[in-house]
């Protein structure tokens, strides 16, 4: 018999976001991870002890939905090797009824089955799997913005009605959690990927100091509309709001219509009092330098940079994981809700770099098929644009985790012994343990990490 210990109790649950609210919150237990089980009906969440990461609870959810008013523990889960070894053993013994006529397999690699205590109690014997890091893909958190469009179907996105302004395609911020949607860790949110593999997954850069999240926070833009022009602080502005970083990003034209432009930066020498003065007379358009752009432009946004996206572009962003933003203008225009919003005229004073921030600007239309082309620097991110028409071989290094933004074409990805079909618009985090990677196809990539400083 090869038992190694008690490895949990499966607890059958109504609704599992609530009860892994009530048991971490509570109980101060650590949310593993919540994963759809492999029959399609069922989902699972794990939870540990704080300071370990190993299973004691499982919640079920889809089970049956009739639960007593007491609630209703499941079955006991015991821990076991070789696992097929004690599958045949069990069907060799006479006072042993199974429940399962064969192993589940669970998409993590976990494998059990069920049998009969002789009270009529359910059983487990439970072999965990080890989940081995793949490039992760994540469902888009949706914003509607009074600037926003419809131009993300256009990657077969599936945003909600209304003007979507912003998709989230990776975020570990509390404004818009995102959740994996392929291979073993499918509806598992990047906040609970963070927790449970940490460091490892992330890379020795790859943990935000201040807030201990994921630093970065990956984007698409649909400007329908002039964005507000704004200003982000940097990370020691003292009147940040609680738990909130800085904000440097990074902006690469994915597509421009004829005669579009962007804001970007103060005319030269433009000082704290000309710009207070344009405010109050309504005049400040007049001090801002407006950049006409195409797509494959680049622009370097460091915090203290005064900037606004203009009507007819979409742009992917990356930036650090954050979402403070200070509106210094906003054209008069009603917001949502049909009252003007709000501006932040005192903070952006503060924080903007009237001698400017170290903006810069790359155009990347001279690129050819085969060149990588560093096109954005800053102690955040190192962002890279590569043109791929051949099978490239690629690596992640321990230093950091790599965020892979498709910005035009189709092709695939393999690592290990597999293989995903990618396309424009879709945004992958490759784990720093992945390894070797190829990308194949014709596509054209921005590939981002965590630089060493």
């Amino acid at each position: 018999m090869a038992i190694k210990k008690l490895e949990h109790v499966g607890l059958m649950v109504k609704d599992i976001e609530a009860s892994v609210a009530f048991y971490t919150k509570v109980l101060g237990m650590k949310h593993l991870r919540t994963m759809p089980h492999s029959n399609g009906v069922i989902t699972l969440a794990f939870l540990a002890y704080p300071d370990s990461e190993d299973t004691v609870l499982e919640l079920i959810q889809g089970y049956n939905s009739e639960l007593p008013a007491e609630g209703k523990v499941h079955h006991i889960a015991f821990t076991v090797s070789e696992i097929e070894q004690e599958f045949r053993r069990m069907k060799e013994l006479p006072e042993v009824k199974l429940q399962d006529d064969a192993l589940t397999v669970l998409p993590d690699g976990s494998k059990y089955f069920f049998f009969y205590g002789p009270d009529g109690e359910s059983l487990e014997l439970f072999e965990p799997g080890e989940i081995v890091p793949y490039p992760l893909q994540f469902e888009p958190q949706f914003k509607e913005r009074i600037w926003g469009g419809r131009a993300l179907e256009g990657f077969g996105l599936t945003p909600p009605e209304g003007a979507i302004g912003e998709g989230w395609m990776i975020s570990d911020h509390p404004n818009g959690i995102t959740k994996v949607i392929n291979g073993p860790l499918a509806g598992t949110g990047l906040d609970v990927i963070r927790e449970q593999f940490g460091q490892q997954w992330f890379g020795k850069n790859g943990l935000s100091g201040k807030s201990q999240r994921f630093p970065l926070l990956i984007k698409l833009l649909d400007c329908n509309d002039d964005l507000s022009v704004q200003v982000h602080p940097t990370d020691d502005y003292d009147r940040l709001p609680a738990g909130e970083l800085g904000k440097t990003e990074m902006w690469y034209i994915l597509s421009a219509k004829p005669g579009a432009k962007i804001i970007y930066g103060l005319k030269d020498q433009v000082t704290k009092q000309q710009l207070a003065a344009a405010l109050e007379g309504d005049h400040v358009m007049e001090l801002l330098q407006e950049v006409p752009v195409k797509a494959g432009d680049a622009f370097y946004i460091p915090a203290g940079t005064v900037h606004a996206l203009c009507s007819g572009v979409v742009v992917a962003e990356i930036q650090q994981n954050s979402d403070t933003t200070y509106r210094l203008y906003d054209y008069n225009r009603p917001g949502l809700d049909g009252k003007l919003r709000e501006l932040h005229i005192e903070d952006s004073l503060a924080v903007i770099a009237y001698e400017g921030a170290g903006a810069t600007y790359c155009d990347t239309s001279v690129m050819q098929a085969g060149e990588w082309l560093t096109i954005a620097t800053s102690p955040y991110f190192k962002v890279d644009k590569g043109i791929i028409t051949n099978t490239t071989e690629l690596a992640t290094s321990s230093d950091s985790f790599e965020i892979l933004v498709i910005a035009e074409g189709e092709g695939s990805i393999a690592w290990g012994n597999q293989q995903q079909v990618i396309k424009a618009g879709e945004c992958f985090l490759l784990p720093a343990t992945l390894g070797a990677y190829t990308l194949d196809g014709k596509l054209t990539v921005l590939r981002s990490v965590v630089p060493s400083v």
